[in-house]
């Protein structure tokens, strides 16, 4: 389980003041950031992904929730909006298209990271944010702490079948091998 620590707090009170899980309800928001499960950097921000039946409504609910927010902006794209707004300290992405979100690349890859540092504890912890402090993004440090070869976002797509069981045997051999 990620400690709980004072960014950790800091994140829930923007959630909080902003209101965007509330305000963004229509559209399933799931937070998917890293600060949640200790994997973040001083430069993290905060993820949430949602799902729409029409992208339009959902730009319109965003722009008269946040338009006024510092360091608004909305992007829509054909198969996605991305709209972000300045909370607390921090910034807050919303990632949003017609895919449900079980099967949104970044909620999945939130549920691996969730496991993964479930299972490997501060010790892996540290060695990502290590690795992310120097200028890799989460994925790729995941597979270069795993020991993973390939693309590291695919990669980490395919951890989320692995058992519990064959997620820790690779985490001690990657471990073992440092």
């Amino acid at each position: 389980m990620a400690k709980m620590n004072s960014k950790i707090l800091r994140a829930n009170k923007a959630l909080e003041e902003s209101g965007v899980l509330i305000k963004l309800n229509a559209y399933s928001p799931e937070v998917v950031s890293t600060i949640f499960v200790s994997l973040d950097t001083r430069e993290s921000d905060i993820d949430i992904v949602c799902t729409y039946q029409e992208q339009e409504a959902f730009i319109e609910t965003f722009e008269s929730a946040y338009s006024g927010y510092e360091a608004y902006s909305m992007r829509p794209r054909k198969d996605h909006a991305l709209g972000q707004f300045h909370c607390n300290q921090f910034l807050i992405e919303v990632y949003a298209s017609k895919t449900p979100l079980e099967s949104q690349a970044a909620f999945r890859h939130y549920q691996v990271m969730k496991r993964l540092v479930k299972i490997g504890g501060n010790e892996f912890i540290d060695r990502i944010r290590q690795l992310k402090e120097s200028g890799l993004k989460t994925e790729p440090a995941i597979c270069r702490v795993m020991g993973i070869p390939g693309d590291p976002y695919a990669a980490v797509l395919e951890l989320e079948n692995w058992s519990e069981k064959e997620l820790n045997k690779l985490l001690n051999l990657a471990q073992a091998s440092r």
